[in-house]
């Protein structure tokens, strides 16, 4: 009996439905590491349609990730093309959010556009950006929010990290 149980959760979670107004978890976002797919430090994706691949920062390996103030942090993210390609040009809008204040980062550059941003990285698309961590920031643990929006201002790609700012 309790294997027919436990065939049935397998069942719902590779084949998501939905029951009485609930829909029951899809595989497919997930992050598999025998497919080689994996986050650098852990985030939040905040919905879009791009899945993040990884997201490192030059300032640290773990969450939270610690920033100092008045210094350039190297960002490096990878994220799924899901079939699509990138055209025209991507805006990062960054904020760092902190005792629930949000507060736009500066972030160079300000678009990833041309030949060079988004390119193709390991498994999907990639790019570097550097972000200013301003040293007038108080001294606070929150999140930094990422987002890659397209001409259209459509959000192609977002996820927040833990951080403390120091």
């Amino acid at each position: 009996m309790k294997c027919i149980a436990a065939i049935g959760v397998i069942f719902a979670l590779l084949f998501p439905v939905q029951t009485f107004g609930v829909v029951l978890p899809s595989l497919s976002r997930q992050r598999w590491p025998w497919l080689g797919i994996k986050t650098e430090l852990p985030v939040e994706d905040c919905g879009a349609p791009h899945d993040i691949i990884s997201v490192q920062l030059s300032s640290c390996s773990s969450s939270p990730c610690s920033l100092p103030r008045g210094t350039n942090v190297t960002v490096n993210a990878e994220f799924s093309s899901n079939g699509t390609t990138m055209s025209g040009s991507l805006k990062h809008e960054v904020y760092f959010i902190l005792n629930s204040v949000k507060t736009k980062a500066t972030v160079i550059p300000a678009t990833c556009e041309g030949t060079y941003c988004p390119f193709q990285g390991e498994v999907g698309l990639r790019f570097t950006a550097t972000l200013l961590v301003n040293s007038t920031l108080p001294m606070l643990r929150g999140s930094l929010q990422w987002e890659l929006r397209n001409d259209s201002t459509d959000v192609m790609l977002c996820y927040k990290i833990q951080i403390t700012v120091r």
